[in-house]
């Protein structure tokens, strides 16, 4: 017999799927400017390997033995240049499944008016702001991606006792744009922006 009991006792759930399937964590941060809500934004800076020059939140990969939470806490603190403590997390936002990426999950902050907003370093080209009812006013470009199953070449067709015409299915996903001051928000950064909107619209 086993001891499933004392097997799975204190179990922290992960998730069944790809071997290298990444964990990440973002910011959505907002700020007061002159009595407006804005939403922080960051362009990546040119010299990174991913995404390079790309509209993004604060955030990254999830460390080994470190909560989501805390890690969307550092990537802000590390990428703005910040202390901790100039961001307040208000709420957990929806999680977002990135089919190439992973899991990401996303909090809602709100950030201390007294930040440093001209910030350029190894991760960040410079920060922008967006005013948050561009948002909840503008409705986004939308395009759509699709994701097809392509089995292995020795894929035992016969052993299963299906046909080699047999339907994977087609998984087809949204990529939004958002066109602000010259700037291009678009895909996860822009789902997650035109998801949090929609939350505050549900509610006006």
């Amino acid at each position: 017999m086993y001891d499933l009991e004392n097997i799975f006792k204190n179990y922290n759930p992960g998730v069944i799927g790809p071997e290298k399937i990444l964990f990440s964590s973002i910011v959505v941060p907002v700020i007061n400017i002159d009595g407006e809500q804005h939403v922080i934004f960051e362009v990546r800076s040119k010299r990174l390997k991913s995404q390079p020059g790309e509209v993004s939140f604060p955030g990254g990969k999830v460390d080994e033995n470190e909560s989501p939470l805390n890690a969307a806490r550092r990537e802000f603190s590390e990428e703005l240049d910040a202390a901790q403590e100039k961001i307040e997390i208000i709420s957990e936002l929806d999680i977002y499944f990135a089919a190439s990426r992973g899991l990401i999950f996303c909090y809602l902050g709100v950030v201390d008016e007294s930040i440093n907003l001209n910030v350029r370093n190894s991760e960040v080209e410079e920060l922008f702001t967006v005013p948050l009812k561009f948002f909840i006013e503008t409705e986004p470009e939308v395009y759509t991606n699709s994701i097809r199953v392509f089995p292995d070449e020795n894929f035992p067709y016969e052993k299963m006792k299906i046909s080699e015409t047999y339907n994977w299915g087609i998984q087809n996903y949204p990529v939004l744009f958002y066109n602000y001051g010259g700037h291009i928000i678009w895909g996860i950064t822009a789902n997650i922006i035109n998801n949090f909107a929609k939350k505050i619209k549900d509610k006006l």
